[in-house]
């Protein structure tokens, strides 16, 4: 009762491996733009802004939800809507590498920040921020924990 093939399963998942090349780098056409996330609404909606220097509501298009996973501040792009200016559709979400090629070849504008704003409060005097503070290696005078007393 043995089976000729001893692995077993499903024989599509073979030639899952098949997409580690890079994908072709995509244009914008007319009606479409380039965009930048700036937040995230839930239920495949975010608010965007565009390169034309309007902010927008778009909505991640059918064929990339559960396939495409889109952050803030990533780059995309987006279709405009002829009947509604406020809202488009993302249709193509674009890796760091493509980034720096739309950069390079001035697609979009320099002055494009990819990192995370910085974020910073005050609250009764004490300020809290997201930035890791940067030690320097000068120990003039400074004396450090010696773990052979402990």
């Amino acid at each position: 009762m043995g089976r000729g093939n001893k692995k077993g399963g499903k024989k599509h998942k073979r030639g899952k491996k098949d997409g580690y090349g890079m994908k072709a780098l995509r244009f914008k056409e007319d009606g479409q733009e380039y965009a930048q996330i700036k937040t995230l609404k839930g239920n495949c909606r975010f608010d965007v802004f565009c390169f034309d220097g309007t902010d927008r509501m778009a909505t991640l298009c059918g064929s990339m939800r559960k396939r495409k996973f889109v952050n803030q501040n990533d780059i995309v792009l987006v279709s405009l809507r002829d009947f509604q200016d406020e809202k488009c559709d993302i249709i193509d979400v674009y890796d760091g590498s493509q980034v720096q090629a739309l950069k390079e070849s001035k697609h979009i504008p320099d002055s494009i920040r990819l990192e995370e704003n910085e974020f910073t409060e005050d609250i009764d005097g004490i300020e809290f921020t997201n930035d890791i503070p940067i030690e320097s290696d000068d120990d003039d005078g400074e004396e450090g924990i010696d773990l052979d007393e402990i």
